[in-house]
């Protein structure tokens, strides 16, 4: 049967193949889904009877860290946007238990997908891209600009500019869902220094052998800091937190 994924990653032999015996028939049962003739609006709202279980376990592991941050003072970060799943998510929990506060969602990403690296052959160039332009459209046509801010930056070489132009910008949560070294060594000492205590960062390829880079990257960063890295018991992805 032919793989249907949206390539992102060269699949590996230890973690990625885990849930190799699944892939198969979890993509066939999607493509008879997509065939049985339900409208668009069915998989909005009633996406329960569609979504994969992992896949809803990513996001309520996200949930689980919000939660926790719940009372803390500062925004969220979504490193990393892509199409914009995890970044619109923590928009309607903030719309949810946070209408009255000042708490906004910050997304930063360049929009050209992961850059070529010769050290992570299992990253694909050019994977994970989306426009800019579609991902503002998306925010707009569901009127959350008041919650949700996207930033088009390059992670490696202008976060510096970003924050001394922005120098009040204090988060709470920081998503990493970056993956590859060079954008997750960048961000680290930005996020991680203007993340206040008690608020949570969440790295969503850590000790992943499709994404090396962030575990090294993390390694590095984290070394004489004796700081706890756990993961969470209900899902893959994200795969790991750190609690400043």
């Amino acid at each position: 049967m032919t793989d249907l994924r949206e390539r992102t990653y060269v699949d590996g032999v230890f973690e990625s193949m885990k849930f190799a015996d699944k892939r198969e028939g979890y993509y066939r049962g999607l493509e008879e889904m997509k065939g049985m003739g339900y409208p668009t609006e069915d998989f909005i709202h009633h996406y329960p009877c569609f979504v994969g279980h992992l896949t809803l376990a990513r996001f309520l592991s996200l949930n689980e860290c919000y939660q926790k941050t719940l009372g803390i003072s500062g925004h969220i970060a979504d490193v990393g946007v892509y199409k914009g799943a995890s970044l619109l998510y923590f928009s309607k929990l903030v719309q949810i238990y946070e209408s009255t506060t000042l708490t906004q969602v910050h997304g930063f990403d360049w929009f050209k997908g992961n850059a070529p690296s010769v050290d992570e052959p299992s990253v694909l160039p050019g994977s994970s891209a989306e426009s800019y332009e579609r991902v503002s459209k998306l925010i707009e046509a569901q009127s959350l600009q008041h919650i949700t801010r996207l930033h088009k930056v390059d992670l490696t070489r202008e976060l510096g500019a970003f924050f001394e132009k922005h120098a009040h910008l204090q988060f709470k949560l920081a998503f990493l869902d970056t993956g590859t070294y060079d954008v997750v060594k960048a961000s680290l000492p930005y996020f991680w220094e203007r993340l206040t205590k008690g608020g949570i960062m969440v790295l969503d390829q850590y000790n992943t052998e499709i994404a090396p880079g962030e575990t090294k990257a993390v390694r590095e960063f984290f070394e004489d800091k004796g700081c706890v890295i756990r993961t969470f018991p209900t899902g893959w992805m994200p795969t790991a937190y750190i609690v400043k």
